[in-house]
């Protein structure tokens, strides 16, 4: 080999190396979320995808599709399970497809206050993680929304009331369903992407939806009343399979860990807020409060734990972890004493 041949080689290798490497080393995870682009929620989830690109030197890429536009919880699962996507942010209700107690939390009517919700996440959250670890889904921790609070566009304060009314219901929120039923609701289950059209079309004339929701996808522009009772806690996950996740080098899987459960960590600290803020704005809008009688609000509460609990009978989700919420719930109400204003949100 001649001396110019060998210096063209020396050259040129370099260069081949700097493209070849990327498409060796650099794994791309493809991540759904019904957050709409611009929002501050994936802004900030970009935001983590960038400095995981520079922390790992591009051996890890996130792609998010944003808005909804590769479907509603039921079809991004599937996406997943085909490789099509390798994970996606969900909200509680749309958790259990992946393990059947996940939306556990967000059992309606558990809860009177962020403060019980708080100190029984604090208690079980470990193992709900654990358990979807062990399902096939790295996850990063539960970020709060706050409570979802039933919107409508007539006054619901009673039983009664509810009657005849078209009340949204998540597709495969079976306590959910199951709880307005109890109450003697005729349901009506669409995906969370079709509520908008749903309110348009009379379809439904009502939901239950944490104020940041209402306000982010719109709905309230629809909607004329809130009944004020925390319905449910409502909680979001990132869920990305293991095995897209244990193709990454365990030093680049430590890092997406921390900075992704840095990212979840400040949504569920900004949640709270962020419920109190999105309320006083759609009272601002011109929506209404509705307050129901407390003896009505405790006829509500037994008829839905019952539902939970014979869901849990059947095996829906696991009776001994009801069981420990419901300990937990008399617990924190005993030490706080029952004249404890509440703060719902």
């Amino acid at each position: 080999m001649t001396t110019m041949k060998i210096k063209f080689i020396s050259q040129i290798l370099p260069l081949l190396l700097s493209l070849w490497a990327p498409l060796v080393f650099s794994h791309t995870l493809k991540i759904a979320s019904i957050a709409p682009e611009g929002s501050s929620w994936m802004k900030d989830m970009r935001a983590g995808a960038k400095e995981v690109k520079e922390r790992t030197e591009g051996r890890v890429i996130f792609k998010f599709y944003g808005g909804g536009i590769q479907g509603n919880d039921r079809q991004v699962r599937r996406k997943m399970r085909t490789g099509q996507l390798n994970g996606g942010a969900f909200s509680s209700g749309g958790l259990n497809g992946f393990q059947k107690d996940a939306d556990i939390f967000s059992l309606p009517m558990m809860f009177n206050t962020i403060e019980e919700a708080r100190y029984v996440r604090d208690r079980l959250e470990p193992e709900l993680r654990q358990r979807l670890e062990d399902a096939g889904y790295v996850n990063f921790g539960f970020a709060t929304a706050g409570f979802g609070y039933m919107m409508s566009n007539k006054p619901l304060a009673s039983l009664a009331d509810l009657k005849g009314q078209k009340i949204w219901t998540p597709e495969g929120d079976p306590a959910g369903y199951a709880a307005l039923r109890a109450l003697g609701v005729a349901p009506v289950t669409m995906p969370i992407t079709d509520v908008m059209t749903g309110l348009q079309t009379d379809l439904i004339d009502s939901v239950a939806v944490p104020p940041v929701g209402a306000l982010v996808f719109q709905w309230h522009t629809r909607l004329n009343y809130i009944t004020e009772i925390p319905v449910a806690y409502v909680y979001a996950a990132m869920l990305i399979d293991k095995r897209a996740f244990s193709k990454l080098a365990p030093e680049d899987q430590a890092v997406v860990r921390e900075v992704m459960e840095g990212i979840y960590q400040k949504f569920d600290r900004s949640g709270v807020s962020d419920s109190r803020n999105a309320m006083q704005a759609l009272l601002e809008s011109g929506m209404k409060m509705v307050t129901p009688d407390k003896a009505e609000v405790s006829h509500w509460r037994e008829i839905v734990l019952e539902s939970h609990r014979a869901l849990a009978r059947k095996g829906v989700f696991d009776i001994h972890m009801l069981e420990q919420m419901e300990a937990l719930l008399v617990e924190f109400r005993a030490a706080q004493g029952a004249n404890r204003p509440t703060k719902q949100f």
